[in-house]
């Protein structure tokens, strides 16, 4: 036999342990959505110092040529919310300039648009509806809900001053509202022409309520005012602060990943910020040509 075919029991562990090593599973990196300007972007995170952000895809309303002209180059001037759907396939977007809209990623291609004034956050709801918030404007000051396959056709609307965020909780089958001084729980009315039944209202801590969004847990909102940032327990519908997390004044938007970190925004300049920071561990990531408004955990699930 060739001796160079002969392995000791040592150089076997080692080719062994080796092989091991290069098939090991890395964890992947987390990802984020930021939105601001004409813009939503999609960047990696990474525990690291560096502060220029790894930006993996991007999309710009002035570029969305399949918009109708007055969407693509003023309703979408001014992007305030981004969250994934559909297991990250899809992205849905809102501009305070007066749309909403559902992007599909791979292509940028606009699946859905409608004109909503002064358009603050929006939400996917069971059988392809949409609700959006829409905020201070004489034609706003409103909840409003569409069919993802009617363009531009509201089907329901509900008046909330200021409303400025909403949050489907399929585990209680309820859609959360948040306006300037209250907290809402509505119900998905199926019958005839879809619309929204309210069952509850709660007067929110602070003033001017601002950002909404569900906790990992699945039984607490988060919510912002222009005072603090608040944890909304759903089951005893009572207020506390967001525990571990060093609130700052008018936060924008505010969240939270399984790992127990935090991602949020504080204006910098009126309205908006040049970074997205972190808690546990803090970090920050620098946008410095672009007005960040809000930042979101990116899920593909």
């Amino acid at each position: 036999m060739d001796k160079n075919l002969i392995f000791s029991p040592i150089v076997f562990a080692i080719i062994h342990f080796s092989v091991n090593i290069i098939h090991y599973p890395q964890k992947p990196n987390k990802q984020l959505l930021v939105c601001g300007d004409t813009k939503v972007l999609l960047v990696d995170y990474k525990d690291e110092k560096d502060s220029i952000p790894n930006i993996v895809w991007s999309w710009d309303s002035h570029e969305a040529m399949d918009l109708p002209e007055a969407f693509r180059l003023k309703k979408f001037n001014t992007m305030d919310d981004c969250k994934a759907i559909r297991k990250g396939e899809q992205i849905l977007v809102s501009s305070s300039g007066g749309a909403i809209a559902i992007i599909r990623r791979k292509d940028k291609k606009v699946l859905f648009h409608a004109a909503v004034p002064n358009a603050h956050s929006i939400e996917l709801l069971p059988g392809d509806l949409i609700a959006a918030a829409a905020s201070t404007h004489k034609e706003g000051n409103r909840i409003m809900l569409f069919d993802s396959h009617q363009p531009d056709k509201p089907l329901f609307s509900d008046t909330l001053y200021s409303a400025h965020g909403v949050v489907w909780d399929d585990k209680r089958k309820s859609l959360f509202a948040l306006g300037m001084s209250v907290l809402r729980e509505y119900k998905l009315v199926k019958t005839g022409q879809p619309s929204l039944k309210k069952v509850n209202e709660w007067n929110i801590p602070g003033k001017s309520g601002h950002d909404l969004q569900p906790a990992p847990d699945g039984n607490h909102l988060f919510l912002t005012e222009m005072t603090g940032t608040w944890s909304f327990d759903l089951n005893g519908h009572t207020f506390t602060k967001i525990p571990g997390f060093t609130e700052a004044h008018d936060t924008k938007s505010v969240g939270l990943d399984k790992s127990g970190q935090f991602i949020y925004t504080v204006p910098e300049k009126s309205w908006w910020t040049y970074h997205v920071r972190f808690q546990h561990p803090t970090h920050a990531l620098s946008f410095p040509t672009m007005q960040v408004y809000k930042a979101r955990w990116f899920s593909e699930q």
